[in-house]
């Protein structure tokens, strides 16, 4: 580590969500709050072996109406969702209109599942018709950086800028920030969650699906199934895209900007259990990262006031992500929350998502999440000091550090330790 990065702090002064719990941090933090899901029963699917599946979509939007100027041909869907997600960002941070050099504000993405819309769309005409009628202009869009270059081109960000397949972005942003390469950095992940997806899912036996009679809302159907014993390995998946403003805090002080906490460092393993599926993980890398992002970030367990999860269900809380910390947390209290039975696997979304909901815990003192009746879980074991919310819980006092783990698809997990704002 150079002496810049000893000395540079960094701080969250922006954040942009797209979620199935609506568009826009502020919406997808209220609902959260309230213990709402944004699962629905899906019936309509193109492919025709779906039937009935539990899916967390975000909400339609015009793109043309967020984002002035737009000229035809139109960005995939999957583009605007990293566009409006990076949008909502930008204008939180107070960037949109003001004036800095864009040569010191960049950009780093993660995505799961690229840009599978244009190259379903490509293959379907290249083996259904044959190479004639497949279009080459469809093939420019099949590229993974596509969204990459339709946001750095409307916002004309000039800054150091990557897309990664399957990584926590804010990890990328903060060491280029730390080594002064850039003075702003926009972190984020997003997925379009396509039909071929879900399927492609459920014949692989990962994919929770409603049973038969359910009955009531599609939450209180979700909740239901997740009162029944759940295989290990299944999931309920959902699209989202998600962004963080990283910034260093002298620039950030010196333009009035928002802090909604800082970043104090990260850990990064590679699972050892990671075989073909993102939530194959174990207990072993989960404590591991934990403890080495707090030894990263000089705190101790004793400082961290809250974990936000990773797990999906509650069978990879109980068996894998819980068990941790019972293990790291063994001698003080810390609270577990997480987002994904409300939000779905987000996939290249989940880590930004999961950031920043907890930057703007931090922010508010308080803890939101789950919105699942603890019993769902396994019961704490005797003196065990891990307290999991029902619902949303005002802190005691304010949250002076809150710890969140991730899981990418490229086999990694990632904790990132993040302080309040000072």
């Amino acid at each position: 580590m150079n002496v810049v990065s000893q000395q540079q702090r960094v701080v969250i002064t922006g954040i942009g969500i797209v979620s199935s719990l609506g568009t826009g941090a502020e919406e997808h933090y209220e609902k959260l709050r309230n213990g709402q899901g944004g699962g629905t029963i899906k019936k309509d699917w193109s492919e025709p072996e779906l039937k009935e599946e539990y899916f967390f979509p975000c909400p339609e939007f015009n793109i043309k109406e967020s984002f002035e100027g737009l000229k035809a041909p139109f960005p995939l869907r999957y583009s605007q969702l990293a566009m409006m997600g990076c949008l909502k960002a930008v204008e939180d941070a107070g960037l949109k209109d003001l004036e800095i050099p864009r040569d010191r504000l960049g950009m780093i993405l993660n995505t799961t599942f690229a840009a599978n819309a244009a190259v379903e769309a490509y293959l379907r005409k290249l083996f259904g018709q044959g190479p004639r009628k497949a279009s080459p202009f469809t093939f420019t869009k099949t590229v993974s950086n596509c969204a990459l270059g339709d946001i750095t081109r409307y916002f004309k960000f000039r800054g150091p800028s990557s897309i990664l397949l399957g990584e926590n972005s804010v990890c990328y942003g903060l060491d280029l920030l730390r080594d002064d390469e850039a003075d702003i950095m926009i972190c984020g992940g997003f997925d379009e969650v396509r039909d071929i997806n879900v399927l492609s899912h459920r014949e692989a036996g990962i994919l929770s699906s409603p049973g038969k009679g359910t009955s009531g809302s599609a939450h209180e159907n979700l909740i239901a199934a997740l009162r029944r014993e759940q295989p290990i390995g299944q999931t309920i998946l959902g699209e989202g895209s998600a962004f963080v403003v990283l910034e260093k805090r002298e620039h950030a002080l010196a333009r009035g900007a928002k802090i909604y906490a800082e970043i104090k460092d990260y850990a990064t393993v590679r699972d050892e259990a990671y075989v073909d599926w993102v939530p194959e993980r174990n207990q072993g890398d989960f404590s591991y990262v934990m403890d080495a992002s707090m030894k990263q970030a000089k705190v101790s367990p004793a400082d961290v006031d809250c974990v936000v999860g990773s797990a999906s269900l509650p069978w990879q809380a109980n068996e894998q992500e819980v068990a941790a910390i019972r293990a790291v947390w063994q001698e003080s209290p810390v609270s577990y929350t997480m987002l994904k039975p409300l939000t779905g696997e987000t996939f290249g979304a989940s880590g930004p998502m999961a950031l920043a909901t907890a930057a703007m815990m931090m922010d508010r003192n308080e803890i939101v999440g789950t919105g699942l009746p603890v019993d769902l879980f396994t019961e704490p074991t005797a003196g065990s000091s891990v307290s999991i919310s029902e619902k949303t819980v005002a802190s005691a006092g304010p949250l002076r550090n809150v710890l969140v783990n991730s899981l990418h698809a490229g086999g990694n997990t990632t904790s990132i330790v993040l302080g309040a704002a000072a």
